[in-house]
């Protein structure tokens, strides 16, 4: 039998192709960000993926493995992550830092691709919005100059808009309608408002088997019955079901964050409620949570709980097959 290189997934795709079909996000939202925003946000996202494949190869270099092993597309989609929850406006710097945490605090201490137990690009976002609010979450209003500076920083003459997440902390009713939502024609990171684009997305990683349906579906199921039977009281049931999951990182989230086959449960059981709890977790920290990006947090903690969710799951599951096979043999003996 030949030996294959980690992630162990049941699936034959292989780990640069899955890695591939991910990067491939980068062109549409890419787009997206340079229409709305001009040339800048893809500097931040060459610079986000750069700083993590750097740091991955120096950390091959230090553990004397072959600097190739960097380019098998992990340390990249890392970069990208972190760079596409970035603000238009954030400085070069800022996410080269989040991608390099990434890479040698959360990744490579526990053997690099494969062994991770929390997710490197959720743990480098949490990092950076809890030591850099500022940065990470001042956002200019989406079409209001015909492109941003390309300096280190962005001067103050830019006219900046509160994102949709803080308007729903502090109850205010966005000025936006259902598609302008879906559209992302509102101010927010690089690559999170992008409603429509991110879905499309999803449909094209599960056509792929990049995704696993039982993640993905369960996570996306409960967050859509969730903000449909808890609505804001200060909107309409529909509407507040549309803000809801266009907020912060929830879409996002089940996009790039959930589906990483190292971190998520291995048995479809443990999957399936993998996913329906981080939804759960989500939506709560949405409702409660100080911070947009509460969505990283609630998956770092799943994360935490997927090896127990895991086991007892394939343990439950086993005896229960094993109890029905028992009561049919004992119906079919009387």
């Amino acid at each position: 039998m030949s030996r294959s290189i980690a992630p162990h997934i049941r699936t034959e795709a292989r780990v640069g192709k899955m890695m591939f079909d991910i990067l491939l996000a980068a062109i549409p939202l890419g787009v997206f960000a340079y229409v709305n925003y001009g040339p800048r946000p893809i500097y931040i996202l060459l610079f986000s993926v750069l700083a993590a494949v750097l740091s991955e190869m120096l950390c091959c270099v230090m553990r004397r493995r072959p600097i190739t092993a960097a380019l098998d597309g992990s340390a990249a989609v890392t970069g990208l992550i972190i760079g596409l929850v970035m603000s238009p406006m954030a400085p070069y710097w800022l996410p080269m830092v989040g991608a390099a945490f990434a890479i040698f605090v959360v990744k490579a201490p526990f053997g690099g691709t494969g062994r991770n137990v929390f997710n490197p690009a959720a743990a480098g976002i949490a990092v950076l919005a809890y030591c850099f609010p500022q940065q990470m979450f001042t956002y200019p209003v989406i079409n209001s100059v015909e492109s941003l500076p390309l300096g280190m920083t962005v001067p103050d003459t830019v006219i900046t808009a509160p994102s949709l997440a803080y308007q729903l902390g502090n109850e205010v009713t966005p000025q936006r309608t259902t598609i302008q939502l879906l559209l992302g024609d509102f101010a927010g990171p690089i690559g999170t408002t992008a409603g429509l684009i991110l879905l499309a997305f999803v449909g094209y990683l599960l056509v792929h088997r990049t995704a696993s349906p039982w993640v993905v579906l369960p996570y996306f199921g409960t967050c859509l019955v969730l903000t449909w039977l808890f609505p804001l009281p200060f909107m309409t049931a529909a509407m507040s079901t549309t803000t809801q999951l266009c907020a912060g990182y929830v879409i996002f989230a089940g996009v790039f964050l959930i589906n990483d086959p190292v971190t998520a449960p291995r048995f479809w059981l443990g999957r399936l409620l993998y996913g329906v709890l981080t939804a759960v977790l989500v939506m709560l920290l949405q409702r409660v949570g100080r911070s947009e990006a509460s969505a990283c947090f609630a998956v770092l903690v799943m994360n935490a709980f997927a090896p127990i969710l895991d086991r007892w799951s394939w343990y439950f599951w086993h005896w229960l097959t094993r109890l029905i096979r028992f009561r049919k043999e004992v119906k079919a003996y009387e």
